[in-house]
Formats: C-alpha cells, structure tokens, sequence
C-alpha cells in the first residue's frame, strides 16, 4: 500500500511571477520560454493573481486584443487559490475541482514556496 503523498512532495519549488503592470507579450515569451502554463501577478511584494495560458487565449486572443497595450492585471485571474504543503494530493485535486482551476499557490505557514498544477496530479499518479 501507497502511503499518500503530500503538495510539497510533488509541487514546482520554481515559479515565476511578474509584476502586475507587465505587458502580455512579456508574459506569453517567459512562459514560452520557460515551457510553462501559468505566471503569477506580484503587487505591493504580495501574490495578487495568476495568468494561465487560458487566460491568454480567453481573455485577450479571441477578443482580439494586443498583447502589447494589455496588462497582466488587466487579464489575470484572481484571487490566487492556495493550498498549505502538508495537504494531501486529493485535497488539492477537489480544491482545483471545486473551483475549476488548474493551479494553486502552495504555502507553508502562509508563505509562498510553490505551485501545483493539475499536469503535476497527473503526473504523480504515474
């Protein structure tokens, strides 16, 4: 029997984030870059929301706004679900469930440390 594994066991220790008035062409390059599906929206030193690649296809390409002239902040998507390092697997995936997302923020007495993504559920099932 499989003992069940914690967030902090399979969460991203690497995310990245910008600030909340980044262009939206500077956001779409560092996630191409990096090979990632979200970036977190930092204001006033605090986590303020997220951009996914949803947000990007949903919010500014099938409106046919310029990523350009279009904000993070404009765009994002908040406020950022968080989930503590010691919660289990499953609290995660109802969490992201509940609320129909596909990343939570992990925190460790309140703290960011990391993120998790439905890809690292089903990652960690294999």
């Amino acid at each position: 029997m499989t003992a069940i594994k914690t967030v902090k066991e399979v969460m991203s220790r690497q995310f990245l984030w910008v600030g909340a008035s980044t262009d939206l062409q500077a956001v779409s390059q560092m996630m191409a870059q990096r090979d990632v599906g979200s970036v977190l929206v930092k204001s006033g030193g605090q986590f303020v929301g997220i951009i996914t690649e949803t947000d990007l296809v949903r919010k500014v390409m099938a409106k046919s706004l310029s990523p350009v002239q279009v904000t993070a902040e404009a765009v994002m998507s908040y406020p950022v679900a968080t989930i503590d390092a010691e919660a289990s697997l499953e609290e995660a995936h109802l969490k992201m469930g509940e609320q129909n997302i596909r990343h939570l923020l992990v925190t460790h007495e309140g703290r960011p440390v990391g993120l998790i993504s439905v890809r690292t559920l089903l990652e960690s099932l294999t």
